[in-house]
């Protein structure tokens, strides 16, 4: 979700094209993210998701905001007081709903749990309530119960359940992060599946292993969220400059689409008060009303990332920084600090950019992000587009999220959950509401014709998306590692140490984060 989203960026995620978060977490609130999605869990995620409201999260939502390093005070724009998520404080649903619970004689109890990723949104849950009606007039076997906790107490309140007793049946959406914090606790549902005659080889082989954890198949993929370069078509008419790729190998301007390439358009991009450009000597760092580009709800792995996939721990769990993900961060370093075309921690925080959601305020040019950031601007009034991601070496990396149903390996009737799983994963419904692009091929183009209508006069090109899920970030940025919750934190506050200081010394500081993610996973909870 799938629709995380940091869990679920950062929060929403988890929430895608389109919704979780989750892996959403989702739209998982997204993580700095995220829905969740996945926000997810990427919710809301999705995780990197709340995920959000959704569209996505992954995953993973949006994530939620790191806490923040002290700013240095010569920074560019004038201080505010920074958001803590990236969903208006409006749409902050109650802490618990729970619907359809008076009891249905005859019928088996199947208890749908959502909070770990997109799907928490105060606008979502009266659709998931209106599904659960639907679901429940349309057989006479199984009484379905939705139960929604608010991200980020429903990781808390699932604990306490399950210490309890009292262990939900089906959990999602749900994207890596979201899963990530229970491992153990799923059901390998292959010989449920099996049992019920549900084929799962009708679907792609990858998409597959994207839904295992630790070699076990503990859902089917549902919502998938793929990152790529949202662009402001706007800002590019304004400054006469032709859009960027919308197919793998074009060129732009008679040039490689590679990050050096993404890095001088977003230069020409960024534009202080007086009118120039970051390529001209009289630009004024502090005075800039229009960026270039940013790397929208993520931590620190979100970034790293953008240089291809990696694990920060091995498998005897000390910790591991990947030599790419340095070049990654350095890079993105030098380009809030130096290139001055992505904005530091004050101006993300500013009225500029939308206390926190920089591309939504029309002053950002291009943002990377996920589908699941449709849930997060208003798609009928911004002029906008979406892009391919550059390239990196030759390579292209677009990380992914994705938001599935699982069941808890405490489910007092997994077979019934089974049943309900296997129709959530493939209803039309539930893929706009959580916004993400159908796992099943065949189902896409119905999707997005449907989602065509929520961004008019805007027609987007969503064959960017397709074509993005054939890159994902492997290993996925979201996956397990030993003490997660302090992983993640540790990766979102170096996210934030890297936007707020100006004066960094990004080799010592990314030898602290291994030294602090070494001791967080020997202190891993046994």
């Amino acid at each position: 979700m799938r629709k995380t989203l940091l869990f679920v960026l950062s929060l929403l995620l988890i929430t895608v094209i389109l919704a979780a978060c989750s892996s959403a977490a989702a739209p998982s609130p997204a993580p700095t993210t995220a829905p969740a999605a996945q926000k997810p869990a990427e919710a809301p995620k999705p995780t990197e998701a709340p995920k959000a409201t959704e569209a996505p999260k992954p995953t993973e939502a949006p994530k939620p905001a790191a806490t923040a390093a002290p700013a240095a005070k010569a920074t560019e724009a004038p201080k505010t007081e920074p958001t803590k998520a990236p969903v208006p404080p409006t749409n902050t649903p109650p802490p618990t709903v729970i619907f359809g619970d008076t009891p249905i004689a005859g019928r088996t109890r199947v208890v749908w749990y959502v909070g770990l990723g997109a799907g928490g949104d105060k606008d979502v849950i009266p659709k998931e309530q209106a599904w659960v009606e639907k679901y429940n007039k349309s057989q006479d076997k199984i009484q379905l119960v939705l139960q929604v906790v608010h991200n980020p107490e429903s990781y808390d309140t699932l604990k306490a359940m399950i210490a309890a007793g009292n262990t939900p049946d089906i959990v999602g959406p749900v994207g890596k992060a979201g899963r990530a914090s229970f491992t153990g606790a799923w059901l390998d549902i292959a010989p449920l599946a099996q049992k019920a005659g549900f084929k799962l080889d009708t679907y792609d082989k990858n998409l597959l292993d994207f839904t295992k954890d630790e070699g076990v198949q503990v859902g089917i993929p549902f919502a998938l969220f793929p990152s790529f370069v949202y662009f402001n078509k706007a800002l590019f008419d304004e400054a006469r400059l032709p859009y960027p790729p919308q197919k793998v190998g074009d060129k732009y301007q008679g040039k490689d689409w590679n990050l050096d390439t993404f890095a001088e358009l977003s230069k020409k991009l960024t534009v202080d008060k007086n009118g120039a450009d970051a390529t001209d000597p009289k630009f004024d760092p502090k005075s800039i009303k229009q960026f270039g580009s940013f790397i929208q709800f993520t931590d620190g792995r979100g970034i790293a990332v953008l240089y291809g996939g990696g694990l920060p721990v091995d498998d005897k769990n000390n910790a591991v920084i990947p030599d790419n993900w340095v070049k990654a961060w350095k890079w993105y370093y030098d380009a809030v600090w130096k290139g001055n075309f992505m904005p530091n921690n004050d101006y993300q925080q500013s009225d500029l950019l939308a206390k926190g959601n920089p591309f939504s305020s029309g002053n950002v040019a291009m943002a990377m992000t996920h589908t699941w950031y449709t849930c997060c601007f208003d798609m009928q009034k911004l002029k906008w587009d979406i892009a391919v991601m550059p390239t990196v070496d030759g390579k292209i990396t677009a990380k992914l999220h994705g938001d599935t149903f699982a069941i808890m390996k405490g489910s007092k009737n997994p077979d019934a959950a089974f049943e309900v799983m296997s129709k959530m994963v493939v209803d039309k419904d539930l893929y706009q509401i959580y916004g993400g692009m159908p796992a099943k091929v065949e189902d896409q183009a119905e999707f997005f014709k449907t989602f065509d209508a929520r961004t008019v006069p805007n027609k987007i090109t969503w064959g960017v998306a397709q074509e993005m899920l054939k890159y994902p970030d492997l290993p996925n940025h979201e996956a397990g590692l030993p003490n997660l919750v302090k992983a993640n934190d540790l990766f979102g506050k170096f996210r934030t140490t890297l936007d707020s200081q100006p004066n960094l010394n990004v080799d010592q500081e990314i030898a602290k984060l291994k030294s602090d993610l070494d001791a967080a996973y020997k202190s891993a909870p046994k």
